[in-house]
């Protein structure tokens, strides 16, 4: 009796390790290696900075708010040396506008004195031969003129006066018009000079602006590409800043498992060193090529093989490390493996369930 016991506790476990083995040769796994990613973010300026203190180190967990660099805006040594020299061009243009039109005053009192010389001149022939005709009045005794008649001499010597008062005050009035167009500064040149000195104002008022840069969000400090005291040009990339932990998965999928893997599928990622360290993704990304798979990600690293680049999105709540080396299990495809797209997800990144 004791032997029948025995023997049929022999049978259900024979049967139980049947049954095992029979799951698990019909469950499907497939493996690959990837690499955990942090996201990075590079921090630089669309202008020219100059650093001062560094107050963080790479490699160092930081919170949000956290200064990492005190920096200067400073403007450019081209545009600070650049606007003295142009004021400088334009003023010694206005200086030789104003000796121009010193030079029109000189001009024009020239002419001035060359008519007034000339209606002298005809006005003195004319009082001469006026002087010589009363002459010949004084000479004839019985001839004398009449009071009130008419002297063609006496009328060309008053219009003479009255030009010569006409040409003093004209030339006058040029002189006047240009002593003013100088004193009031109205050089063509003037406006420009005072748009320059205006914008230089601004620019050392602006030459040195202090920036605390801080850390957008908690996270790691990746590489430092600048000193203290340097000056950097704009778009270098000042700060690599990662977020804590690692939010993606990078992978290769051999070509014969190209068509098994689609959009929204579900993965079991596990450390290569630590089986006990896992969590659940989903495929965010598909490569559009064929590619030579990385040797650290080969499983056979002498023999080169190809595949395509995967991203699974992992949740941020994760003890991987940045790069580290991980097995992505695909289990199980779900029906419709060849299709491209899948209806949903197996699981939830929020929940890893």
């Amino acid at each position: 009796m004791r032997y029948f016991n025995v023997f049929y506790v022999l049978v259900i476990l024979v049967g139980l390790a049947l049954w095992r083995i029979n799951v698990s040769m019909n469950k499907t796994v497939v493996t690959f290696y990837g690499f955990a990613e942090n996201k990075e973010t590079e921090i630089n300026f669309n202008y020219s900075v100059a650093i001062g203190q560094i107050h963080v180190i790479p490699g160092q967990m930081v919170k949000e708010g956290t200064p990492l660099l005190d920096i200067y805006r400073i403007q450019s040594k081209e545009t600070l040396t650049d606007q003295p020299y142009r004021i400088s061009e334009l003023n010694a243009k206005a200086r030789t506008w104003i000796v121009e039109k010193e030079g029109d005053i000189k001009l024009i009192e020239s002419k001035q004195r060359l008519r007034l010389a000339e209606i002298a001149r005809d006005i003195e022939k004319l009082e001469e031969e006026q002087k010589f005709q009363a002459s010949l009045y004084d000479d004839l005794k019985s001839v004398k003129p009449k009071n009130g008649s008419y002297s063609p001499i006496a009328a060309k010597i008053k219009a003479l006066k009255k030009e010569k008062t006409l040409v003093i005050e004209n030339f006058n009035q040029e002189i006047q018009n240009i002593q003013n167009e100088i004193k009031i500064g109205n050089s063509p040149y003037r406006a420009e000079i005072d748009r320059l000195q205006a914008e230089q104002a601004f620019d050392a008022a602006n030459k040195q602006i202090d920036i605390q840069l801080t850390a957008p969000s908690d996270g790691l400090i990746g590489n430092i590409y600048c000193k203290e005291a340097e000056h950097v040009p704009s778009y270098k990339t000042l700060v690599s800043f990662y977020e804590p932990n690692p939010s993606l998965v990078k992978g290769f999928v051999q070509e014969d498992l190209i068509l098994h893997v689609a959009l929204q599928d579900s993965f079991l990622i596990r450390s290569a060193k630590d089986p006990a360290t896992f969590c659940y993704g989903i495929v965010t990304g598909l490569g559009s090529r064929i590619v030579e798979i990385p040797e650290r990600l080969r499983k056979m690293a002498d023999f080169k093989t190809y595949g395509r680049e995967i991203s699974v999105s992992i949740p941020k709540q994760n003890n991987f490390l940045q790069k580290e080396k991980v097995i992505l299990e695909f289990i199980n495809p779900p029906e419709g493996i060849n299709q491209t797209t899948r209806r949903k997800p197996l699981v939830d990144l929020k929940t890893g369930d």
